[in-house]
């Protein structure tokens, strides 16, 4: 009997935990799928797709920029991954460079940069 309740309480405990893992990961997806739709968003905006300046993109979609800064640290971790695996370094790298830079504030250590792998590789080589 003490076995039987024994084995019941580990498997709900491993229930448990798998439960809870899932739900974190589940989390991550959402909030980089998130990110990825706003970046879109900006990206992909039909009025300012004629613009050769990124600001105009930000300044165009302030609330959808706005909600990238929102996501906070998580958000920057994945601004910084999507960025490091990206094999462009076009308007989207731009934005989610200065948006890790706003994120960052006076931990952004990167001074001048004129493209998002530009910001990237000073922004790696500051912090290590």
């Amino acid at each position: 009997m003490n076995r039987k309740r024994l084995i019941l309480g580990l498997v709900s405990l491993c229930t448990a935990l798998m439960v809870t893992a899932c739900s974190t990961r589940t989390e991550e997806q959402v909030l980089s799928a998130t990110i990825e739709s706003n970046l879109q968003k900006m990206v992909h905006d039909p009025i300012l797709l004629t613009s050769s300046n990124p600001n105009d993109y930000i300044a165009g979609r302030p609330e959808v920029y706005e909600d990238i800064l929102n996501t906070g640290e998580e958000g920057l971790h994945l601004l910084l991954q999507q960025l490091e695996s990206s094999p462009d370094n076009g308007l989207k790298e731009w934005i989610m460079a200065q948006a890790s830079t706003e994120l960052l504030g006076e931990h952004n250590p990167v001074e001048a940069w004129h493209s998002g792998k530009d910001w990237l590789r000073q922004y790696k080589m500051n912090i290590e």
